[in-house]
C-alpha cells in the first residue's frame, strides 16, 4: 500500500474517531432531534377515541325482578351467555346473548350473598360469597361442584368481593376485609397474596401475566409483575383533570390493551393505556337509557362488544367499539 493511500486511511480513521468521541454530525443530530420531537408530539397529541355505538340494553321488564343491585359481570366465551351477581335478590343470573333469562342460581342451590362471578373455559361458574367467605364452583347446569372456605384457607376472616380467572388455573380474589389480592388455584390451594391497598375493588391478570389491581381510594390502578413486584401505579382520586377518578369498581382490558374502568360515582367509563396514560372518557350520568347510572363492572365480547353493568340502573347496556370489531376477510 503506498503512502498516499495510508495517509487517506489515517484521515478517515481520525474522522471516525472524532465522530465516536464527540457525537454525530450536525445534520444527523438535527434529524435525531426532529425524530425525538415527533415522538414527543405524538405522545402529547390528544387521543382519538374510537367510535362507540349502542346495540342493546338488558333489564327486567316483567313482574319478575332478577337484576337487583348487581355487582359483578362475567361472560361465557363459548356460549356468549352473561353471568352477573344480583346482590339484593341473592341470585346469580344467567342471560343469553339477547338478554333473555336462561337460568338463575338461587339460595336453594346453596348460594349465600353472591358478590363476585367468573366463568371458566368449561362453562363452570365461580361465585364468591362476601358474608360466608366461601368461593363456590357450579357446573354449567347450575349444580354445586366444589366450594372453598377462604377464611379457613387463609387462617383469618375473608370477605371475598369480585373475582377473576387467570392462567394456570389461578383465581384472583379481592378480599374486602383485608384489602389484599388473594391468589388461589382451582383446587382451593393458596398461592400468594398481594397487599397494601386502600379499598381494593378488583384484581385480574393480563395476557402477559401482569396483575392489575383497582382501588376506590389511594392510587386507583396498580400493576404488578406475576410474582408481586410493583411495576407502576396511576389514577388520582379527586384530581381536577379529565383523567381523575372518583369511585372506580370494575375494569376490563380490551384487545388493544386499553384499560376500561367503571367509575360508579362519575357515572362513566374511564380509559387508560396500561402504561398509565389517560386516553378518554365515555358516558355521562343519566338514569334512563342513554347514559350510565352507577356503572360497577364491564366485560368485552370477541367482536368488540362492550357490556356495562349498572348497579343503579339494574341493567346491562351493550355497545359496539368500532376499532375492536373483527373485520371479515375480503370476499366474504
Amino acid at each position: 500500500m503506498n503512502r498516499r493511500v495510508c495517509d487517506h486511511y489515517a484521515v478517515l480513521s481520525l474522522i471516525t474517531g472524532l465522530l465516536l468521541a464527540f457525537g454525530p454530525a450536525p445534520a444527523f443530530a438535527q434529524a435525531q432531534k426532529k425524530e425525538t420531537r415527533s415522538q414527543k408530539a405524538q405522545a402529547d397529541a390528544p387521543y382519538v377515541a374510537p367510535g362507540i355505538s349502542k346495540i342493546a340494553d338488558f333489564q327486567d321488564r316483567g313482574s319478575d325482578r332478577h337484576i337487583r343491585s348487581p355487582l359483578a359481570l362475567a361472560r361465557d366465551k363459548a356460549s356468549g351467555d352473561l353471568v352477573l351477581s344480583s346482590f339484593e335478590a341473592g341470585e346469580v343470573v344467567i342471560l343469553d346473548a339477547h338478554g333473555t333469562l336462561v337460568a338463575s342460581l338461587r339460595p336453594e342451590t346453596g348460594l349465600v350473598t353472591p358478590y363476585g362471578v367468573a366463568v371458566d373455559d368449561k362453562g363452570r361458574i365461580y361465585v364468591s360469597e362476601i358474608r360466608s367467605g366461601f368461593l363456590k364452583i357450579f357446573s354449567p347446569g347450575g349444580e354445586l361442584e366444589d366450594e372453598f372456605d377462604l377464611s379457613e384457607v387463609m387462617g383469618k376472616t375473608v370477605a371475598p368481593g369480585r373475582i377473576t380467572l387467570g392462567k394456570d388455573d389461578l383465581i384472583f380474589v379481592a378480599d374486602l376485609n383485608s384489602h389484599e389480592v388473594l391468589v388461589i388455584n382451582n383446587k382451593g390451594k393458596f398461592v400468594r397474596s398481594i397487599g397494601g391497598f386502600a379499598f381494593l375493588q378488583k384484581a385480574g391478570e393480563t395476557s402477559d401475566g401482569r396483575i392489575i389491581t383497582l382501588s376506590s381510594q389511594g392510587k386507583a390502578v396498580q400493576i404488578f409483575s406475576r410474582d408481586g413486584a410493583l411495576l407502576r401505579s396511576f389514577g388520582e382520586h379527586g384530581d381536577p383533570s379529565a383523567g381523575s377518578v372518583s369511585f372506580p369498581t370494575g375494569f376490563a382490558v380490551d384487545a388493544k390493551e386499553r384499560l376500561w374502568i367503571a367509575d360508579a360515582f362519575q357515572h362513566r367509563l374511564k380509559v387508560f393505556s396500561l402504561d398509565g396514560r389517560f386516553l378518554f372518557n365515555f358516558g355521562r350520568l343519566q338514569e334512563k337509557i342513554g347514559g350510565f347510572f352507577f356503572p360497577v363492572d364491564l366485560c368485552f365480547g370477541e367482536d368488540g362488544e362492550l357490556f356495562v353493568l349498572e348497579k343503579g340502573g339494574n341493567r346491562i347496556q351493550v355497545f359496539q367499539v368500532d376499532d375492536l370489531k373483527v373485520k371479515a376477510p375480503k370476499g366474504k
